[in-house]
């Protein structure tokens, strides 16, 4: 297919995905665990782990209802169909075929790499289980990618974060399903990112020419509220800290992943920075070259740090005003533009005008490869 605008961060929630997929065919020991939906007088709601989370066919990740008013992105895409009810009758857009491309279409954009049912690895406590859902996950996206355009629609494998030897297994049976990359959870991963028992996963990533995608999931260092009280009181000056800062979450990410080794053992490992942006890099690029010569030479590299990035890495971002300041500095292969399509900070329908703004005044081959080449050539979308 002949592209010229592929998205490298679109998404697929759980709260989309059909009520079923998981209660049909779940085994006796998580029955009561596993995700399935059940019917109260607002409408279907998600339950995971017996918990009651949210809404089905709800706004993103949070399985959030549509409150007018709260989020002008989201006002919009409520306008365009978006959010129309949560009973069963309903076609979620992200999830029925000929919505979702309709969507695309409407967005001038041609292809998309998607994540899969983001988050909710932090909503369950057995590992295993969440194992056995992202599995589930995979079958059912590799199927729904085919049913709608197998050129269009390139989900990523969620990829086990319990055990790595599960992990590893996951990568290599998705890669021979077809997926063309997968994404791994950060913040509730068994080891820390920076432990070597990670290896068997990078090891059967490079085998298998399947980056690992690392997705941000929101900035975790910030102090949080004290109590309940606080936290209602001053709901939208913490809310203002987290959202700020949600994107160079994925500079503790950056430094683990190197400083882990994998890099240096597997040369042929790659892995993405996932909706992480770009302006900060520049800066902590720098600081990790320094902070290794002067006290961390000692890990033995035969690189420094930030020629691991330029070798190994790749960064996604949707809007930024200083990108073209930055891309020299941070290298013209290393970015690839998304819209985030369908969560509450992304760009649909409004796409082809912020790429105006933010990249009009560039030369036409840099333009091709935020928005295309970077992400053809990564994924391997030939």
């Amino acid at each position: 297919m002949d592209y010229n605008v592929v998205s490298a961060d679109n998404h697929i929630d759980m709260t989309f995905c059909p009520p079923d997929l998981w209660s049909s065919q779940v085994p006796v020991k998580w029955k009561l665990l596993a995700p399935q939906v059940q019917d109260l007088e607002d409408g279907l709601h998600w339950f995971l782990d017996g918990k009651d989370v949210g809404m089905y066919n709800g706004v993103g990740a949070g399985f959030s209802k549509y409150e007018k008013g709260k989020l002008g992105r989201i006002d919009k895409m409520y306008e365009l169909g978006f959010y129309a009810g949560h009973h069963r009758e309903v076609e979620p857009r992200p999830t029925t075929p000929e919505l979702r491309l309709a969507d695309l279409d409407k967005d001038g954009v041609d292809a998309e790499i998607v994540y899969g049912i983001l988050g909710t690895n932090r909503r369950f406590q057995d590992g295993e289980l969440v194992g056995w859902v992202y599995q589930v996950y995979n079958d059912w996206a590799i199927d729904f990618a085919r049913r709608t355009d197998e050129h269009r629609i390139f989900p990523l494998a969620s990829i086990p974060f319990h055990d790595p030897q599960a992990a590893a297994d996951e990568v290599r049976r998705c890669a021979k399903m077809g997926f063309h990359g997968g994404d791994l959870p950060v913040k509730t991963m068994v080891y820390p990112l920076w432990h070597h028992n990670w290896y068997p996963v990078w090891e059967a990533a490079a085998e298998c020419n399947f980056p690992i995608a690392f997705h941000s999931t929101g900035f975790t260092g910030a102090r949080p509220p004290s109590d309940e009280e606080m936290a209602k009181e001053y709901r939208l000056e913490s809310g203002c800290v987290t959202a700020v800062l949600f994107q160079v979450d994925g500079a503790e990410t950056l430094v683990s992943i190197i400083a882990s080794g994998a890099c240096e053992k597997y040369p042929d490992f790659r892995f993405v920075l996932g909706e992480c942006g770009v302006s900060w890099l520049p800066y902590m690029l720098d600081r990790f070259d320094v902070e290794y010569e002067d006290r961390f030479h000692y890990l033995n590299f035969s690189m420094k740090p930030s020629d691991y990035f330029q070798r190994n890495g790749m960064t996604t971002y949707q809007q930024e005003g200083y990108i073209a300041d930055v891309i020299s500095a941070v290298g013209v292969d290393k970015i690839m533009w998304a819209t985030d399509y369908p969560h509450p900070d992304c760009l649909f329908p409004d796409s082809q005008e912020i790429i105006q703004k933010n990249l009009g005044g560039l030369p036409e081959a840099t333009r091709r490869r935020l928005l295309r080449d970077n992400v053809v050539e990564f994924y391997n979308l030939h």
